[in-house]
């Protein structure tokens, strides 16, 4: 009995061997990112010291003040989608869940991280994957609702946003915008599809048992090719399963009118912050951009995100960068030099230092997760050997 106890192969000991590796591996990716990014950081510094020597250093706080809005207003609406759905992590658990989302989509190719860590994250804390797909397909839903509603808003703005474009040689946006703009609202349509749609989930189940059954895997009658196959097929009846459950759980979370409201309401203000940073950065760089053109750089700043951070962008900057100088575009004709001063604060705001708090609210759950599971063993562990004894 002793033995079974101690067992490090058992359930508990797996996930914790498991979560730890992760973790590891992602401190390693991370620190291989700061690294690499030295020589933009250090940019960064420079440009930060310049502002801190002059009176415009209250812009830049108040820059910062709306990314921390932005960050500790995020995870809320997944809270509500789990408090709704009565999942068994606590609402502080599923908050600091929420909050390390913008850490995985940090460290993972094209931002994909987020989703499926969360989702690993919250089956440590005993919620089925199925739930823990619903309440994370929620939150992201949530989202895109959100700011497809702002990208729409934005279009009546168009003509002052467009004005720019010609003048900084960015007349190519006129054209991709509509594109991107488009994706958007079919990435909306189709996350709405997986969390409700039987024929969405009827042919992606069918695609899986065409892999399955793939002729690859069975050209020889013993190998690692016809295990891998023989196992997926096993496997099948549990993912129709986990599908069907994770769409009901989806479905569940819209039940709850009140609580649906509130999670829309809260992403709202969260990134309507987010998108009113750009205009504190401007003046904090000594770009002259009126208080009355507050609203227009919030829309200017939703439109550019959501209609060229999907498209290739050109030379070095990444996407949301490339769509910051669109902002600036729209706004004002500043030389070539003041939007590259522009850029490199928008990164270290909305990027680096929220990266590094990300980061802390994931290593704060993972300490929290580790404890309670050592807890829970030792509490199993004294309970056989009174029931024993």
């Amino acid at each position: 009995m002793e033995e079974n106890i101690q067992n490090p192969h058992s359930k508990k000991n797996r996930k914790r061997l498991i979560s730890n590796i992760i973790f590891l591996l992602l401190i390693t990716i991370l620190v291989i990112t700061l690294i690499l990014s030295l020589g933009e950081i250090n940019k960064i510094s420079a440009q930060f010291q310049e502002i801190s020597h002059g009176d415009n250093w209250k812009y830049l706080l108040a820059g910062i003040g709306l990314m921390l809005v932005y960050f500790f207003l995020w995870p809320a609406s997944q809270c509500i989608y789990g408090k709704a759905l009565d999942i068994e992590a606590t609402i502080g658990e599923s908050y600091l869940i929420g909050c390390s989302e913008h850490f995985y989509n940090g460290i993972t190719p094209f931002a994909a991280g987020g989703q499926p860590f969360q989702i690993y994250s919250y089956t440590k804390r005993n919620v089925t994957t199925a739930k823990a797909t619903g309440v994370i397909l929620a939150s992201f839903v949530t989202f895109m609702l959100v700011t497809n509603a702002f990208s729409i808003a934005s279009l009546f703005f168009y003509p002052q946003i467009s004005a720019g474009f010609d003048s900084m040689n960015m007349g190519w946006v006129k054209y991709v915008a509509p594109i991107g703009l488009a994706i958007n609202f079919l990435v909306l349509l189709f996350m709405i599809a997986m969390g409700t749609s039987k024929h969405l989930r009827g042919w992606i189940t069918k695609g899986v048992k065409a892999i399955a059954n793939w002729k690859f895997f069975y050209k020889k009658e013993k190998g690692l090719r016809r295990k891998m196959g023989t196992a997926m097929q096993k496997a099948i009846p549990v993912f129709e399963e986990y599908c069907a459950n994770a769409q009901r759980a989806f479905k569940e979370t819209w039940t709850h009118k009140l609580a649906t409201f509130f999670a829309i309401l809260i992403k709202v203000i969260a990134m309507a912050a987010y998108y009113l940073i750009p205009f504190f950065i401007l003046k904090a760089v000594g770009i002259e951009v009126d208080y009355s053109k507050m609203i227009l750089v919030m829309f200017a700043t939703s439109f550019a995100i959501n209609a060229v951070v999907w498209m290739p962008t050109p030379g070095g900057t990444g996407g949301i960068e490339y769509a910051f100088i669109i902002v600036i575009a729209a706004v004002t004709t500043a030389n070539s030099s003041d939007p590259q001063a522009a850029v490199l604060i928008w990164r270290l705001l909305t990027y680096y230092l929220i990266l590094f708090i990300s980061f802390g609210a994931n290593a704060i759950f993972e300490a929290i997760s580790s404890h309670r599971i050592n807890v829970e063993t030792k509490e199993k562990d004294a309970s056989e050997e009174t029931s024993n004894n």
